[in-house]
């Protein structure tokens, strides 16, 4: 980094607003800096009126893309240089919406594939948590096998069951911490019953509750990975770089 970069991280919050805090955080945490002034800008724009991305897909809810459009323009017109989205399902519509800007949006889950096929041993089997939505568009799914990785994911069952964590009244996006973290345990063993050595946070909700000490398992956050990935994008410097980016 010189004294003379002026790039501006930008984030297109509120998908959900915890998780926007959260992936700010983590920009915060993974930067190099020894006061403020080392740290990179980042702007923020959080709007939770963009409707919900997998309640469109499933087939129930508004269109998202024009909001996503609407405020990535305007994080690019305060000056944004990146754009990131802390929400896997909304990357669903990062193509289209990329079309009407100028700057790229940091794309997670490719971030995400690329960094496991460098980062962990051949062999290392993956098990993916995420919404509905997510597992419809098969977003991980053909990303992963880009990069020649297979996903293990929950049985129908195991997967209505994690949208209620992150969705029902005690859920993630209510609030709640304790409650989801009970919910998921049966995802969870079935992901590791079915040999997944990693769970992958494919929610940026799950990134608030799953780590070792409540999965019983290695977690990768996607979230964590696009955080580092804006910070190299805006040339910063990275903070202690591990072995596997795992919570």
């Amino acid at each position: 980094m010189t004294e003379q970069n002026d790039k501006i991280i930008g984030i297109l919050g509120g998908m959900g607003s915890e998780a926007t805090a959260a992936l700010f955080s983590l920009i915060i945490e993974n930067t190099d800096a020894h006061n403020d002034h080392e740290h990179a800008p980042v702007l923020i724009y959080n709007n939770p009126k963009i409707p919900d991305r997998s309640a469109y897909l499933l087939g129930y809810g508004s269109n998202p893309v024009p909001l996503l459009i609407e405020g990535s323009r305007k994080l690019e017109i305060m000056g944004a240089s990146c754009i990131l989205w802390p929400c896997n399902t909304a990357h669903y519509f990062a193509e289209e919406v990329q079309k009407h800007l100028s700057v790229p949006v940091i794309h997670m889950i490719r971030e995400t594939a690329v960094y496991v096929r460098s980062a962990f041993p051949s062999g290392t089997r993956f098990g993916l948590l995420a919404t509905e939505g997510t597992y419809k568009t098969e977003l991980y799914r053909d990303i992963f096998a880009e990069e020649g990785v297979d996903l293990l994911v929950p049985s129908e069952k195991n997967k209505e069951i994690t949208m209620i964590s992150i969705y029902g009244e005690k859920g993630i996006k209510a609030g709640y911490h304790k409650e989801p973290v009970e919910m998921l345990q049966a995802p969870l063993r079935e992901l590791r019953d079915h040999g997944a050595d990693v769970v992958i946070a494919g929610c940026t909700e799950l990134s608030l509750v799953l780590n070792p000490r409540t999965t019983g398992m290695d977690v990768l956050d996607p979230m964590r990975i696009l955080a580092r990935a804006a910070i190299r994008f805006v040339q910063y410097p990275l903070k202690d770089e591990q072995p596997f980016d795992l919570i």
